[in-house]
């Protein structure tokens, strides 16, 4: 057997999966494609394992398996010359899903992995409330390692990506404290590692290019189904039809939900939003809700359908997901309201952020401003950084202010890629907190002040 393998991509946590393929005896060779690791970082792989690095493109003539991530370029020469000579080649999803099978780390624990375009960070933080009220859960996101039980949620580290690789990390601090849950939840970018007992996929909507738009995100996040372990269980929104052709293909046993945005008679799971309350229907569970009023409760449906179809599937009372969904109060930076000196900010920064989600806030603040006496509009829109999930595309954004600027008194411009985007009532800034910063300080009382930049959190 050849046990020499090449991982391309060490940015986006490869030096995690490089690192684990060596501890398990593989013969690594890691390489560097976009230049970004420290010297230290690569001496430390050298040293520590014996793990051969590269920063340019090397021959793939030696290679058993090629691991690189969805979103690589397949032009990159490694990738060709793999293609050309029949070499086998797997994500960086399938390399971890290696690992955990292999090591067995995580034998005995319920696995969940959550993806999609939208609504990921709520419907795993949604599920691990709920799974609580039965289990110990730790819960991987972008709002970091938490452990929750009974309810309540300890924070164990920041600083994780959800890039596959993550997963890996997440399991050695758990290992590190001693923490040893019933269940782990991982939110995953794009796709899944086919490792979890469980799989869902939140909406493939929006759809974007990856893979310097050879392909779409779409197709990675479904490969899930393709790779799944034997038993998975997967849940899948409803009017989402190239997931559920993939599924029916492949004779994967899964389960269909709906949102506020989706009615579809015919899902195993309903959700009907009233603006007031919500009601989960199945076919043999009727549960109604009360929501708390200070946060907008519309953006959150996926994720109260996704997160309580499981939920219920895994055998939580109806009690228990009654109580979490009108316990809820908003996640920091999804459409949070917040009064700052008297004026109205909407919260609406974080990783999944888009040009819809953005001008649902807009409309959102709208409401909350009518009447004579109403206050101006101030927004705060843009990216920290370009490579969170699939950025915020510049066109998009220059197409929503030609759309609606004339709703907004004042509109700072974030990232790099925005400065050419110009209007009279435009300016531009490095970071959210200096634009938030200026917009406070320009603002009055009554005045409403909207935050949507594509970030971490």
């Amino acid at each position: 057997m050849n046990r020499k393998v090449a991982v391309l991509d060490l940015t986006h946590a490869g030096t995690i999966v490089a690192r684990k393929l060596a501890e398990l005896g593989l013969d690594v060779t890691a390489v560097d494609v976009y230049n970004t690791v420290s010297e230290d970082v690569l001496l430390s792989m050298r040293q520590d394992l014996c793990i051969t690095v590269s920063k340019n493109p090397i021959p793939v003539n030696p290679f058993g398996l090629i691991v690189s991530p969805v979103h690589l370029d397949p032009g990159y020469q490694m990738l060709v010359d793999a293609g050309e000579q029949g070499k086998v080649i797997i994500s960086h999803h399938q390399a971890v899903g290696m690992v955990l099978s292999t090591s067995r780390v995580l034998e005995g624990v319920k696995v969940i992995e959550v993806t999609g375009s939208k609504g990921k960070t709520s419907t795993a933080s949604l599920l691990a409330d709920m799974l609580s009220r039965k289990m110990a859960v730790v819960l991987h996101t972008t709002r970091g390692l938490e452990l929750w039980a009974d309810g309540r949620s300890r924070l164990l580290h920041l600083g994780l990506s959800i890039a596959p690789g993550s997963i890996l990390h997440a399991i050695d601090i758990m290992g590190s404290m001693d923490i040893h849950p019933d269940c782990c939840i991982f939110e995953v970018s794009i796709g899944g590692t086919g490792y979890a007992d469980i799989g869902v996929i939140t909406t493939l909507e929006p759809d974007y290019a990856i893979a310097k738009s050879t392909s779409k995100a779409s197709d990675a996040k479904i490969r899930m189904l393709d790779y799944g372990k034997e038993g998975s269980v997967f849940f899948l929104k409803s009017n989402d039809r190239k997931s559920l052709d993939k599924a029916r293909e492949l004779g994967r046993e899964f389960f269909t939900f709906t949102d506020s945005c989706s009615h579809d008679p015919q899902a195993d799971l309903q959700l009907t939003f009233d603006g007031k309350g919500i009601t989960l229907s199945t076919e043999e569970v009727s549960l109604a809700a009360e929501l708390d009023p200070s946060y907008s409760a519309s953006s959150y449906t996926l994720a109260f359908a996704a997160a309580g179809a499981v939920a219920l599937h895994m055998g939580i009372s109806q009690d228990s997901v009654r109580d979490v969904i009108g316990g809820f109060t908003g996640l920091q930076g999804r459409m949070q309201e917040k009064d700052v000196s008297g004026r109205i900010l909407i919260d609406n920064s974080n990783s999944g952020m888009d040009i819809k989600s953005a001008e649902r806030a807009l409309d959102y603040g709208l409401s909350r401003l009518a009447g004579e006496n109403a206050g101006k509009v101030l927004m705060v829109l843009g990216e920290e950084a370009a490579q969170v999930c699939e950025g915020l595309p510049p066109e998009k954004v220059a197409e929503f202010i030609g759309r609606r600027i004339g709703d907004i008194e004042r509109l700072i411009l974030i990232g790099e890629r925005m400065k050419d985007i110009r209007h009279e009532r435009i300016s531009h800034a490095a970071h959210l907190e200096d634009g938030l910063g200026q917009l406070i300080g320009i603002s009055v009382k009554g005045d409403l002040v909207l935050s949507c930049v594509k970030c971490f959190r």
